[in-house]
């Protein structure tokens, strides 16, 4: 584990605090089971990637300031801008993708729910957005 990560559930339990949310608002806010919550307020557990965007997205953070907290205030993207601000908050351009790729993830999931006739409803709808040109 790298040593900025030791200390996650730290700035975890830090971000609960400042924002007023418990283990049970996180629970409930992103849909985590509160063993794995617990686990990872103690620091028995680290994260998946996508459970620590749900995490950051709850607690207005970044997943980046949750691993490693601002000791990473010297390094660039792959871009050659500051991985993390003047707060320590990233400017995280993964996090925006992988958040997206929840997003996407999720309608396919909900998509896939649908009946033939909802899927087609669906498709109609999409192709008339399309095709007026302003989407």
């Amino acid at each position: 584990m790298q040593k900025g990560i030791v200390d996650f559930n730290v700035r975890l339990t830090e971000k609960m605090a400042e924002r007023g949310i418990t283990q049970a608002d996180l629970c409930r806010l992103t849909g985590l089971a509160s063993s794995m919550v617990s686990h990872y307020c103690t620091g028995q557990r680290m994260p998946s990637v996508p459970a620590a965007l749900k995490i950051a997205s709850v607690l207005n953070t970044s997943v980046d300031y949750l691993a490693y907290g601002s000791q990473r205030k010297s390094q660039k993207t792959s871009d050659g801008a500051p991985a993390v601000s003047e707060k320590g908050e990233a400017y995280n351009l993964r996090q925006s993708r992988m958040k997206r790729l929840e997003d996407e993830q999720s309608l396919i999931q909900l998509f896939q729910s649908l009946g033939k006739e909802g899927k087609s409803k669906v498709f109609d709808y999409m192709e008339d957005l399309i095709s007026t040109g302003k989407y």
